[in-house]
């Protein structure tokens, strides 16, 4: 039996409707005095930003409303100067992805002084990652997601594009663990149905990663399991009911459970690719893990052997008495019934990448820090085959 040892556990969750209105109180803890809010141009102009400044009260000391997607990286810099001119002692990022990653990389940029590079994930060709480590604490840190599924709040990673060479840079430090997360579903109903779909098809990823994962371990199973039941059920039910608060917690229950099922566990290949159609195309996440979840599933859930039987389970299999073989074709159907019912695009294609990009798509997936996990020899032959599976 080999040693599991879990790595990452999350910092402080307040998990129920109406838990947004303790914020005041868990910053207080938190010995906070005055508080940045950063949330994007959607949020600052609904009735999410007004509840969030209701909850802190004399607490907010200035408001930056201006996070775009992916986290460009001179936006992140914008907020540097912010905290310091408001004489901010800790931040509360309001959003998806992208508004939380904005709050992990202006503690990281503050701290380092704006120095980032030394603090980029590199990798080795034996999977091993080279960064230098946050020296100490960095401003305290409140994330409050309002989407399906991007898990930052409760993982050490962060992503932040480098918009003039066109790509992501990655951080993994447990440094960046939001000080604490409140998990409110009421302030996801106003999510849209299309970023709803695709946040929560990155958790849904995320899950089914870690299930496959050279990594994988009874504790992430567990969670991973668990996560992709949850999607399973009530994600459509969240496109077609968005004020279903129920349905709502649900998804941001199952999308923390996947986050930390990751990070134990490690994902692979399709995080990879959406690494690097994210930085080239500028796209959201998710969209790309929807279209290549199935086709990954055919090609490397078989590893857990007799244990694909809990992942048919999970996906509300009636009848898992079937050959062992046939396994992963019916859990990358159950994927794609899944995903059929939301409303994505279903081919690569119809993002606008064109066909002529596959093979660069394939060669840079292959040298992303990710790859280390996949759970069986894959060249980057096999990364573009999978690529054109889903083109």
């Amino acid at each position: 039996m080999n040693p599991i040892r879990v790595q990452t556990w999350p910092n402080r969750l307040i998990l129920g409707a109406g838990s947004v209105a303790s914020l005041a109180e868990v910053a207080g803890e938190l010995g906070a005095h005055r508080v940045l809010v950063l949330c994007g141009r959607t949020v600052a102009s609904g009735p999410i930003l007004r509840r969030v400044r209701a909850a802190l009260g004399d607490l907010c000391c200035g408001i930056f409303d201006q996070v775009a997607p992916h986290t460009p990286l001179p936006m992140v810099q914008s907020i540097i100067g912010l905290i310091d001119r408001n004489h901010a002692d800790a931040i509360v990022s309001v959003g998806g992805g992208s508004a939380i990653d904005a709050g992990k990389g202006a503690a990281l940029l503050r701290k380092t002084a704006g120095r980032l590079d030394p603090y980029v994930i590199r990798y080795h060709p034996d999977g091993t990652m080279e960064r230098d480590l946050i020296d100490g604490p960095t401003i305290t840190h409140i994330a409050i997601p309002t989407t399906a599924g991007s898990s930052s709040e409760v993982l050490p990673t962060a992503g932040i594009r480098d918009v003039d060479k066109r790509r992501k840079l990655l951080f993994w430090d447990d440094a960046l663990v939001p000080s604490a997360a409140i998990l409110d579903p009421e302030l996801t109903i106003h999510t849209d149905a299309p970023l709803t779909a695709a946040t929560g098809m990155t958790a849904v990823a995320r899950a089914v990663e870690s299930l496959y994962s050279v990594n994988r371990n009874p504790f992430s199973e567990g969670l991973a399991l668990h996560a992709l039941r949850l999607l399973y059920r009530n994600l459509p039910r969240a496109v077609e009911e968005p004020a279903n608060v129920e349905v709502r917690y649900q998804c941001q229950v199952a999308c923390a459970m996947s986050g930390v099922a990751a990070i134990n566990a490690m994902v692979s290949v399709v995080h990879a690719l959406g690494h690097i159609v994210g930085g080239r195309y500028a796209l959201q996440h998710g969209v790309s893990h929807a279209i290549l979840i199935a086709p990954a599933m055919r090609r490397f859930i078989s590893v857990m052997g007799e244990r694909q039987k809990l992942v048919l389970q999970a996906m509300g299999a009636s009848d898992i008495n079937i050959p062992i073989d046939r396994m992963a074709q019916m859990a990358a159907d159950l994927m794609s019934a899944l995903i059929a019912r939301l409303p994505l695009k279903s081919r690569l294609r119809d993002l606008a990448i064109p066909a002529d990009d596959l093979p660069e798509i394939a060669r840079q997936a292959e040298h992303d820090y990710m790859m280390a996990n996949v759970p069986m020899p894959t060249t980057v032959a096999d990364i573009e085959m999978l690529v054109r599976a889903a083109w």
